[in-house]
């Protein structure tokens, strides 16, 4: 019987003997004694567990503070600090939170920068630090620039803001594969492209396609993010968000430059023939739009972003923006997005504004056909100059890619008197 039962029994029998004060019979006072005994054992036994599970959880806490428990994800999840005793306690500490402050103490002290607070590390913070080394010692590549490893959190954040402040590098499809990354190059449909037959009948045909296989291992993307010495005071916070803001804003740009130095190139960019000049100089007519879009194929790899036309400020605004009919209404359509770099429509393509491409030269294509791959990084690597002072910060990646269709991109050039 548990204690609710006893104790229901108990007043019964109360109940029983208390309305005309008559004596409990002998085999009902035997029954009373009984059950007041096994009622007060109970109590006795749950004030002991109760007293003990409270010591547990003392002796837990202070096992996670002097850094004796065991890490969370070091133990059976089915174990727990209230059922085996002390040595089996979770130590539930937000030990990725701890490795991210961590990295910054560190970035911050070997960069001479002074963080409100200090740059030393607590117990916790240490012991996530050397746990992330652990784990990551077998599969993280770490670049020879540096010893200490980045956060996932503080990547995923540069990350993150590289791709949507690069226009045409976050518009393409990248991997984030190691060792080596293959490009196959689909050059051409050589036979046998979607011949018809009878009913029934086999190919008459057999496809046959061209395919340039080519190996790349990476290139070394780096800039330098400067911090003068008036600055060098700052909040953990706050100086967790500004290395994360700068490195990615050069990285952005220098991974975006990149990427266009890959569509010219003669091997991994666009085919020689897609690029064009325009039929007048110092003019753009819709034939010199139409002919630059006429020369893109996809030889039937998928490409879910379709074309995008790609040009600075000022292309778009002194020329694509100028094309119009024979009666003087533009073609290009100013419409605006949730991405800003969206400037408009012409012909149904958007329009994007481009910094790293030069005055008077217009690229379309279909971006989801430029596979890159990011092979490391980003990472970030502190550092004082040694005449300025300064507080320098270096970004790195290691990236590479290029078309997998020559065709799939096209470049048109004002031509100039």
């Amino acid at each position: 019987m548990n204690l609710e039962d006893l104790l229901k029994e108990l007043q019964a029998l109360i109940d029983k003997y208390s309305a005309d004060d008559a004596e409990p019979t002998d085999e009902d006072a035997a029954r009373m004694a009984e059950l007041t005994k096994s009622i007060n054992e109970i109590r006795a036994q749950q004030t002991a567990t109760a007293q003990t599970r409270a010591a547990t959880v003392a002796a837990a806490r202070a096992a996670i503070e002097n850094g004796t428990a065991r890490r969370v994800d070091a133990v059976p999840l089915a174990r727990s600090a209230n059922v085996g005793g002390v040595g089996n306690a979770y130590d539930v500490t937000d030990y990725d939170a701890a490795a991210t402050r961590a990295w910054v103490k560190d970035i911050a002290e070997r960069s001479g920068v002074q963080l409100v607070g200090g740059t030393a590390l607590t117990d916790v913070e240490r012991a996530a630090q050397n746990h992330l080394i652990e784990q990551r010692a077998e599969f993280t590549h770490t670049t020879g620039n540096t010893d200490a490893i980045i956060p996932v959190e503080i990547q995923s954040q540069i990350i993150s803001l590289i791709d949507n402040t690069a226009v045409l590098y976050g518009d393409i499809h990248c991997s984030n594969l190691s060792g080596q990354f293959e490009i196959s190059r689909h050059v051409s449909i050589t036979k046998g492209d979607a011949a018809k037959t009878d009913e029934g009948a086999e190919p008459t045909d057999v496809e046959q396609n061209e395919y340039d296989v080519i190996t790349l291992t990476g290139e070394e993307i780096k800039k330098t993010v400067e911090m003068s010495r008036k600055m060098a005071v700052q909040s953990l916070s706050g100086f967790q968000q500004y290395i994360i803001d700068e490195v990615s804003a050069r990285l952005a740009v220098a991974c975006n430059a990149f990427s266009h130095t890959r569509l010219a190139d003669t091997t991994l960019g666009m085919a020689a023939a897609n690029k064009i000049e325009t039929a007048k100089a110092n003019a753009i007519a819709k034939s010199d739009i139409t002919g630059m879009l006429s020369k893109l194929k996809t030889f039937g790899n998928p490409a879910a972003k379709g074309v995008i036309i790609y040009a600075n400020n000022d292309t778009i605004w002194n020329y694509i923006a100028l094309i119009e009919d024979a009666n003087n209404r533009s073609y290009f359509v100013n419409e605006s997005t949730d991405d800003p770099t969206v400037q408009g429509r012409i012909f149904g393509k958007l329009v994007k504004c481009d910094d790293s491409i030069a005055d008077g030269v217009i690229k379309a294509g279909y971006p989801d056909l430029f596979h890159g791959n990011l092979f490391d990084g980003p990472d970030v690597t502190p550092y004082v100059a040694p005449r300025s002072q300064k507080r320098c910060f270096d970004g790195y990646v290691l990236f590479d890619g290029g078309l997998v269709v020559p065709q799939a991109f096209a470049q048109l050039t004002i031509k100039t008197a």
